[in-house]
């Protein structure tokens, strides 16, 4: 270095060489922390999403017992989640059940779709369907409804609701889209969708074997 305090212009290059170095070992790391920070997302998700559903489905206020009746409805035979006279009354009450960016819902018929957005994570509804009622939590996770009601006493019909863990942010891919950018990837989406049955049971779609292995996982995330 010279008496002036500037750097020649080799200790320059030599400089830039080492921080070129480190980023090639440094990188390489931090990529592979994505996929494991997208997966404890998708357990906390589940997480919420069982604690919701029990919640909701032991409101006898909102859905009966098995075998109960539907309020203000004089036909028996319902089993929990298939007591709905609308699709968006699963959507509004789970809204009930958490923060949401923006405010607070005050009813059902506020409930609002994903073209009342212009989010990129909206633009395939998660893939629950070509259009879907959709919730924005207060971390920013893009929670989105199948528009569709369960048939009355089934135990096989289902509700497919999708979350995109991580918002605007991408890739915005679930496991089995037919969008070309996602289906060149074999881990790390960021989108995953689950089946909701008329008696609050809970299934990983059968597609998203990801997101499936990331809920389940025994071992450490971190590995």
């Amino acid at each position: 270095m010279k008496k002036g305090g500037a750097f020649t212009l080799s200790e320059l290059i030599i400089a830039l060489s080492i921080v070129g170095i480190l980023c090639a070992i440094v990188l390489p790391t931090l990529t592979n922390n994505n996929p494991n920070q997208n997966k404890m997302m998708m357990k906390k998700v589940y997480s919420v999403f069982t604690d919701v559903v029990n919640d909701l489905i032991n409101d006898t206020g909102n859905y009966p017992v098995i075998y109960g009746l539907c309020p203000d409805n004089g036909n028996s035979g319902y089993i929990g989640f298939d007591c709905t006279e609308t699709d968006s009354k699963l959507p509004y009450l789970f809204s009930t059940r958490m923060t949401l960016s923006g405010g607070k819902i005050n009813n059902e018929n506020a409930i609002k779709t994903d073209a009342n957005y212009s989010r990129t994570g909206l633009q395939a509804c998660n893939g629950v369907g070509s259009s879907c009622y959709a919730l924005i939590s207060d971390d920013k996770m893009i929670w989105t409804f199948e528009k569709s009601k369960l048939t009355k006493g089934s135990y096989t019909d289902s509700i497919l609701i999708g979350v995109d863990v991580n918002g605007d942010k991408k890739p915005n891919c679930y496991q089995g889209s037919t969008t070309e950018s996602c289906k060149k990837r074999d881990g790390n989406f960021d989108q995953f969708r689950m089946k909701l049955y008329a008696d609050g049971t809970i299934k990983i779609n059968d597609d998203d074997e990801w997101a499936r292995e990331a809920i389940h996982a025994s071992s450490s995330l971190t590995k």
